[in-house]
Formats: structure tokens, C-alpha cells, sequence
């Protein structure tokens, strides 16, 4: 980078040499405004074609209601992040990540450059949208927030431990989400031109993060940038093919080399027809370097953030616009770009039906084809769980798919997940244990509080004890109940018996020492 930079080497080196002394977090389920920003997240966005959604599930799922913040968490909170609604530096020694709200997907911590990548994806309610690779989760959530439940979230990652924990930390923000540990090469073949936008956080050599992140730094080598570049523009042939005509794609890393980023996108616009598209002017970024790449005027269009000149670690963002034709040629997989005007796309997931009706209706039940006995009568006793837990059947449960003891909801219908591996179709419902059937820990973290029956609100020091692992000595409904703190969090599912409630949060998951 030194004969890249020339005489501003010397400031970015000395940024790389000091530690940062803050980071970022982004507010999941709390927000700083009134809610009603939520109404139509896209209404001021330019150039981008309005979302027709017909079937909304937005009563379903809690994403789609964040309370509002709290004064003894707001001030905990730094200033706000400029290119981030509802995310804020803290500092870098800030005990918020050890609390109890953290551990109940209150908030996310997060690098505050990598917020910008969900605000260049501009997700809207109704759309489907891929997180090609995904894990630890961060952008996904944040992908999952904008969308507040509707339209379709797919989160993939390649490497097998890497999507559990991917899966673990949407269990943890209440994202209902279709998960998948699958090459891009075999998603591209299962669901060519199937998403509206495809997010490619590329794995990278990392240069961006050597400040904060020894390992990076040692694990770096000369070749490092070079081997990433020809795997990036693997995944970007097989992410392109993803995305429907007219639709979106962004790519972004967290290295500082052109050979990863310029020269990335300067090669997706010659290799695809790829059209960059403007990103915002966003405070401390910097456009990219044309000169770095092959002097395309448009990679101008790309944005950076430098250690020396913003506050954040080192990042990349690229937005494109896939064209709405292209042919494919036999030596480079695609070839002609034939532009016209985007169309708009009807999406959505199966609508919130209060009807107890519905029950009654086969096309609402479950298919009896494929299914054992066990399954029925697991499906049996679902619906009389969803008696216990919801004021009336959600339509989009009636029919879960079950496996391995484990309920979930069913992936959209128009999302065919034959053959691949896929850890979940979405929200893990329900679970069998012996002969009985409980909630699950997923459902408690991603439902709507306002369609349950049975609540109780628990205080700061009786969630601390109960994520735990302690009983609640105090008297509750019978049955399930689900538990919260401060208003709105979730806490999970509690087993209400005569003068006590009795301890159902997950044994894997429990913690001692939580703060408040």
C-alpha cells in the first residue's frame, strides 16, 4: 500500500499502529425514534422500484416492533454511527456485551464500519434478500431488522462450525430466517434469478482489521490478497446468477488492497455488465480509486473507509445493479447486457391469519403426504401448544416441518430446498422432549409478544437469576408462560406451577454473572 498511498502512508500507518479505542453497537430490539419510522423504511430511498407486498406478517414477529430505548442503556451510548440508524459508537472497554439484554438480542455489537454494508444493501419489507456469506450474523440481523419479518431472509455460510454460530446469533436477535451451510455454486443452480438483492461479504485477507485483530494480522501473508481475489470472483460468478433481473447486488470486505476491492468490482462491471450505483457521502469514507483498477470513472462509485481518515476499522463497499438480460456465452458464462427499466416484484412470506377456522381447511393443515404417525400426532399436539401459547392460530405455523423432534415453520413455499443442507427453514417452533411437546427458545426470542396469552415481566435481578438456570419462586399462570424484561425483551419460556415457575432456559445458553 506505501507506493500506493505515497506521503498519506505515514498517517494510515500510525492509525494501524494504535489500538482503537471504540466500537460499535447496533440496537436490535430498541429503537431512539417513535416507532412509525418503521412504517416505510424506503419511502425516501432514490432510484430503487418500489415493493408491492400484498402478504404481510408483520403482527408475526417482534423485529417488526422495537421498543423504544431506555434511558440507563441510552446513557451508555456514545454518539450515533452517521450511516447507521439505531447505531452508536460505545467504548472499546464498554461492559455492555457481558449484560443481560446483549445475551436477550437486546442490541448487537458490531464494528462500525460493517454497519454500513446493510445500509448499502437497502433491504425493504416484501423483498427477498440472500446473505450469501453470512456468518458470524451481524449484517444478517441487520438485513433482518429492515425487513421487519416480511419477504424472504436466507443466511448462508460455507463452513460448517461458522453457520452455527450463524444460526445461534439469529436465534439470539429473534430472526426468522432460512439458514444453509451450501456452496454459492450449488445455491446459484437451486435458485438462479430467484433474489431481489444478494449481499457478498467476501471472505478477505482482513488487512482492515490488523489494529483490533492479532490473528489477522499473523494469519496475513504476501500471496493473501492475490488467493482472496480469485476466490471472491468465484463467489461473485455464482452470486450474480442468484439475483433477478433488475435486482441488486452488493459486495464488500475488510481489507485494505485494491487487488480485493477496486479491482474486484472494476472486473464484476467488465466480466457482467454490472452497474455501480452511488452510495451515499457517508462521513469519514472516502470514494474509490479508479486509478487502482482499470481507470473505470465508475469505481469512483465505490466507497472506503480508511483507519487514518474515519472512524472505524478498514472497509470496501461496492452497490450494483444487475441488468435485466443477460446471455450467456459459452467462454465466460455470461456476455451481452441488454438494460431496460426494473419491474417491481410481488413478494412476501404466508401472512399473520387470525382465523381459528383455517384449522379446519386442508390447504391451511399439514400435507399428509410423506408424513409418518409420530408426525401426525406431533402436529397434533402443536395445535393444542398454540392453544396454550397464542390468542389464535398464526396461518404461517399451521403447518411445520419437522425434524429430528424439532417443529419449525416452513420455508416460503416458492423457496424449493431439495437437496441442500439446511440447519433451518426458519423459527424453530416447538420441540418434543419424551412424549411431550414444549415452545422452543427460538419461538420465545422471535414472537410478537401482543399475540400471546400468558406474559410475565420480570425484574432486572429475577432475569439475571433465571438466565442462570434458578427457579422463580413467585406465582404465575399455569402452563407456558412468556417471560421479559424491561418492557419488551425476551427472557424465554417459563413452566408456571403452583407458587413458582420452573426453569426452562436452555442449559447450553445459561450464564452466571450476567450484568444489568
Amino acid at each position: 500500500m506505501e507506493y500506493l498511498l505515497g506521503d498519506e502512508w505515514r498517517s494510515l500507518r500510525t492509525a494501524m499502529e494504535t489500538k482503537p479505542a471504540l466500537r460499535g453497537l447496533r440496537l436490535h430490539r430498541w429503537t431512539i425514534e417513535d416507532d412509525s419510522q418503521f412504517a416505510n423504511p424506503a419511502a425516501n430511498l432514490p432510484d430503487v422500484p418500489a415493493v408491492v407486498n400484498h402478504l404481510r406478517s408483520d403482527d408475526l414477529y417482534a423485529i417488526a416492533h422495537p421498543a423504544l430505548l431506555p434511558h440507563f442503556i441510552k446513557e451508555q451510548l456514545g454518539k450515533p454511527v452517521p450511516w447507521m440508524d439505531d447505531g452508536f459508537y460505545i467504548d472499546v472497554d464498554s461492559n455492555l456485551g457481558k449484560t443481560i439484554y446483549h445475551d436477550a438480542g437486546a442490541f448487537y455489537i458490531q464494528e462500525p464500519s460493517a454497519m454500513a454494508v446493510a445500509s448499502a444493501v437497502q433491504a425493504r419489507p416484501g423483498e427477498r434478500v440472500l446473505d450469501l456469506c453470512a456468518a458470524p450474523g451481524g449484517k444478517t440481523t441487520a438485513l433482518a431488522r429492515s425487513l421487519r419479518g416480511q419477504g424472504v431472509l436466507v443466511a448462508n455460510e460455507i463452513h460448517p462450525v461458522r453457520v452455527t454460530i450463524l444460526a445461534q446469533n439469529l436465534e439470539r436477535l429473534g430472526v426468522p430466517a432460512v439458514v444453509v451451510n451450501e456452496s454459492p455454486e450449488r445455491l446459484a443452480h437451486a435458485w438462479p434469478e430467484y433474489f431481489d438483492v444478494v449481499l457478498v461479504d467476501a471472505p478477505c485477507s482482513g488487512e482492515g482489521m490488523f489494529r483490533k485483530d492479532d490473528t489477522a494480522r499473523a494469519e496475513w501473508t504476501p500471496d493473501a490478497p492475490k488467493v482472496c481475489a480469485l476466490r471472491q470472483r468465484d463467489i461473485l460468478r455464482n452470486a450474480v446468477q442468484l439475483v433477478r433481473p433488475g435486482g441488486r447486488l452488493v459486495y464488500s470486505t475488510c481489507t485494505l488492497n485494491p487487488i480485493e476491492n477496486e479491482q474486484v468490482a472494476a472486473w464484476a462491471v467488465q466480466e457482467f455488465g454490472l452497474i455501480l450505483q452511488p452510495l451515499p457521502d457517508w462521513p469519514g469514507w472516502s470514494s474509490g480509486r479508479p486509478e487502482w483498477a482499470d481507470d473505470n470513472p465508475d469505481v469512483a462509485l465505490t466507497r472506503r473507509l480508511w483507519p487514518h481518515l474515519g472512524e472505524g476499522e478498514g472497509h470496501f463497499v461496492a452497490a450494483f445493479r444487475v441488468p435485466n438480460q443477460i446471455e450467456l456465452n459459452p467462454s465466460t458464462g455470461l456476455g451481452a447486457v441488454q438494460d431496460v427499466k426494473p419491474s417491481n416484484f410481488d413478494g412476501g412470506r404466508r401472512a399473520l391469519v387470525m382465523d381459528r377456522r383455517a384449522r379446519g381447511n386442508r390447504e391451511n393443515g399439514p400435507s399428509k403426504k410423506g408424513r409418518s404417525a409420530g408426525n401426525d400426532q406431533a402436529v397434533t399436539m402443536w395445535y393444542g401448544l398454540m392453544d396454550d401459547l397464542f390468542t389464535d392460530h398464526p396461518a404461517a405455523w399451521n403447518t411445520p416441518v419437522i425434524r429430528k423432534g424439532l417443529l419449525f415453520e416452513p420455508a416460503p413455499p416458492d423457496l424449493d430446498t431439495t437437496g441442500l443442507k439446511v440447519l433451518r427453514t426458519g423459527v424453530c417452533l416447538a420441540e418434543l422432549i419424551g412424549q411431550r411437546l414444549g415452545p422452543h427458545h427460538s419461538l420465545a426470542m422471535a414472537v410478537n409478544p401482543g399475540i400471546l396469552r400468558k406474559r410475565v415481566e420480570l425484574s432486572a435481578d429475577e432475569a439475571t437469576a433465571y438466565m442462570a438456570g434458578n427457579t422463580l419462586d413467585r406465582p404465575t399462570e399455569s402452563g407456558w408462560n412468556w417471560l421479559s424484561t424491561a418492557g419488551s425483551i425476551p427472557v424465554g419460556w417459563g413452566k408456571g406451577v403452583p407458587g413458582r415457575v420452573n426453569n426452562a432456559y436452555p442449559r447450553g445458553l445459561r450464564r452466571s454473572g450476567l450484568l444489568t
